[in-house]
């Protein structure tokens, strides 16, 4: 982790319900962020968190409160809120479920509406214009990584979020982020992925591509 002053902060959020593919992934997204330099990173593992579903109640819409960010719930979420909000870059990483992101993910996830701009929480807008990167690991190459990436990409979107992919151009493999596929030989074991050499290689130049933009985002932002 950089010493360096006022370096940007890159959080890594691992969406699966156990360790495994999914955080080697977010592991190796964020050794090559830090490795440009000035780069802060933390890894946060979703597994063993206690979040309820949100309700859509929308009294985080409607309700000042200087105390939770979601009047209705006090759970694992309130030490997740804080993360999102010091983070200058984001990357969101989940295993294909069914095409898809994990449902432990899309529950972090929709709990984020006091993010949204129009919240009257302390959070209101709070993830706009930070840099997102997405990441999804399956068993086949193609076999629903993009479409989970496209949730991902979604998710940013609608936060008013910069969306970065794979990042430089000898970075084949996945165009919209880090795409990986278990190795056929080894399905069954937690560093299958390990064998996946374009999967590898995707996940590290997304996250220097997160940690680049934040970085000039950053520049920019202290040159105003």
């Amino acid at each position: 982790m950089s010493k360096t002053a006022d370096p940007v902060r890159i959080l890594g959020i691992v969406g699966s319900p156990r360790k495994g593919n999914t955080d080697l992934l977010v592991r190796e997204a964020l050794k090559s962020a830090e490795a440009v330099g000035n780069v802060e990173t933390e890894l946060m593992p979703i597994a063993g968190l206690k979040i309820h579903p949100c309700v859509a109640c929308f009294r985080c819409f409607d309700e000042k409160t200087g105390t939770r960010a979601c009047p209705s719930f006090e759970d694992d979420m309130e030490k997740v809120y804080p993360k999102l909000a010091r983070s200058d870059g984001i990357i969101i990483a989940s295993p294909v479920y069914f095409g898809g992101i994990t449902g432990q993910l899309k529950t972090l996830l929709d709990r984020t509406e006091p993010f949204v701009r129009y919240a009257r929480t302390g959070y209101g807008g709070g993830l706009s214009n930070k840099v997102g990167g997405a990441i999804a690991v399956g068993y086949n190459r193609n076999g629903g990584q993009e479409t989970s990436i496209q949730m991902i990409h979604s998710y940013f979107l609608v936060h008013d979020m910069i969306v970065v992919g794979s990042g430089p151009a000898e970075t084949p493999g996945c165009y919209y982020g880090g795409g990986a596929v278990t190795h056929p030989k080894r399905s069954k074991v937690l560093d299958a992925v390990a064998g996946d050499e374009l999967g590898i290689r995707s996940a590290k130049g997304l996250g220097e591509k997160v940690a680049r933009v934040a970085l000039m985002i950053k520049k920019s932002n202290r040159e105003k």
